[in-house]
């Protein structure tokens, strides 16, 4: 049996998953089109298929599943057929596969006369022959086939590590726009999408200073006519656009997102996020962040948001959850006007500071040359640590180590990282092992692939915690930076500067920033990674 790697695989897992959102036609096309782009069944597989212990023991029908699936595989639908008693099949329609007509027949009985859910068995049916019958391949033998500029590499893996990013810095450096080409990045170049000013894929919200709850975005109940009615805010019409196209990442850009105390806005999506926990088969769902309510106005409401029945139904269900192929970016500028974070939003966000600034930038292209983004590059399948441990322990251990060494050094300050820290250096360095070529085509090794991405995990996850003064910082910078260059060192044998284009040394943003910070504490007796 052939091997997929675990991009390939959770891609895979992901078709699947979707198949549950389409029409019976399409289920029948993009089920025989995964079957064939994933070559799923070889030859024995096929022979033997009616005789798999899933037909035995739980269906029985007088058709086998497939009759034949193989390369070719026209989406021509020549007949519809009637099985031998005269029933009309509930899928009805016959491929053309190689000069037979192959009926995907799905009106089968359970014994009790009643016919069952015959979408969801076709899926757990994929799943778990995919599971039990396809090995991971080596994650870190190649980049996946994907052409990513290495400038666009952080965000990527950072959101596919946690979908809640923040991008900090001064005004005018493009934070917002790089959402936006994130977005368009998603679609094929020269497409409509890929052309229009705003893809559909993106939305931008301008926080406002006097937001100081949750109504602008998530919504509210007015009473204004005489009955109540929830007006839904922008956010939660956008989440559920993402829910009924599953297969596009969505991303929502909180511009100048520390105007107003994110706290008090965004308290519902701080809580939710949290929540989030994947089911080992490469979906991840949450709390939801608009309750199920049995007040008519609710139900009205999800009738305004969708027009996707079994959508609707899910959210009439379950309530209005965060679908995972939403991705939330906050732009921040670093000044004296804006609020504050607080440890409770840098603990669930992911940060990149953006201060570099190529005044040749845009004067060639008018779009970001970032390559074309899948969901698999973006959307995570893991959440938490225990999500990708056994599969890289000896990576992960390296990350521990690290961390443990790092944490000793914060004991006794508010610094101190804990298990939702831990968890979001393992997922980022885990993200990071496939990209292991350099700009110029190199492939660089596993370990310096390891010290790269924890160099930039420090900055987003740890730095981006640490201010005070001198009494409450004291020499905590100056150990930082020689314990960090030391770990970098000893897990890459390269040493690491603060400096650009120091020669025999690599860069490091974590050293840079430390640098930084030290000179302000020494100039103004106060430091933050904020200002």
């Amino acid at each position: 049996m052939k091997q997929l790697n675990e991009f390939e695989k959770q891609m895979l897992i992901y078709r699947i998953d979707n198949l549950k959102n389409l029409s019976n036609k399409d289920f029948m096309v993009s089920f025989a089109g995964i079957v064939n782009d994933f070559d799923l069944l070889q030859k024995e597989d096929i022979e033997n298929l009616q005789d798999h212990d899933w037909c035995r023991d739980n269906i029985k029908h007088e058709y086998t599943i497939i009759k034949s699936i193989s390369k070719n595989v026209s989406n021509t639908l020549v007949e519809e057929k009637k099985d031998n008693t005269g029933r009309q099949r509930y899928y009805d329609n016959v491929f053309y596969i190689r000069g037979k007509n192959v009926l995907l027949s799905s009106e089968w009985y359970d014994g009790t006369g009643r016919k069952p859910d015959n979408k969801t068995i076709f899926i757990n049916w994929l799943r778990s022959f995919v599971n039990s019958h396809y090995s991971n391949g080596n994650l870190q033998a190649r980049n996946n086939g994907i052409k990513i500029n290495n400038i666009h590499r952080p965000y990527i893996t950072a959101i596919k590590s946690k979908p809640f990013l923040l991008l900090a810095g001064i005004s005018g450096t493009g934070k917002s726009r790089i959402v936006r080409e994130l977005a368009r990045a998603c679609w094929d170049d020269g497409s409509e999408e890929y052309e229009a000013q705003k893809p559909r894929n993106f939305e931008m919200v301008q926080v406002k200073p006097n937001w100081h709850d949750s109504s602008e975005l998530i919504g509210y109940v007015s009473r204004v006519s005489g009955k109540p009615v929830f007006e839904a805010g922008d956010f939660l019409k956008f989440v559920a656009k993402a829910w009924e196209n599953p297969e596009v990442p969505y991303f929502l850009c909180l511009d100048e997102m520390n105007l107003a105390p994110v706290e008090q806005y965004f308290a519902e999506y701080l809580s939710v996020v949290e929540s989030r926990k994947a089911d080992g088969n490469g979906v991840i769902t949450t709390d939801p962040i608009l309750k199920k309510c049995d007040e008519q106005w609710y139900f009205d409401l999800t009738a305004k948001l969708t027009n996707d029945d079994e959508i609707r139904a899910r959210f009439n269900k379950d309530g209005i959850c965060i679908p995972q192929n939403l991705i939330v970016v906050g732009t921040v500028n670093m000044d004296e006007t804006t609020f504050s974070f607080s440890r409770k939003v840098l603990d669930r966000a992911m940060t990149i500071e953006m201060n570099e600034v190529d005044l040749y930038g845009g004067l060639t292209d008018r779009h970001e040359k970032i390559g074309k983004l899948e969901v698999g590059n973006l959307i995570g399948t893991a959440v938490e640590g225990v999500d990708v441990y056994k599969n890289n322990k000896d990576v992960c251990e390296k990350v521990i180590n690290y961390l443990k060494v790092i944490n000793a050094n914060l004991e006794g300050t508010p610094f101190k990282v804990a298990y939702r820290t831990r968890n979001e250096f393992l997922l980022y360095v885990v993200n990071n092992l496939p990209y292991n070529k350099e700009e110029d085509g190199s492939e660089i090794t596993q370990k310096e692939i390891i010290a790269r991405a924890l160099d930039e995990i420090t900055s987003m996850k740890i730095l981006s915690r640490i201010e005070g003064d001198e009494t409450k910082i004291g020499n905590l910078l100056e150990q930082l930076r020689e314990i960090i260059s030391g770990q970098l060192k000893t897990i890459s044998d390269i040493e690491y500067s603060a400096t650009k284009n120091e020669e025999g040394k690599a860069y490091s943003i974590s050293l840079a920033k430390l640098k930084e910070m030290e000179k302000r504490l020494k100039t103004s007796g106060y430091t933050s990674f904020w200002s």
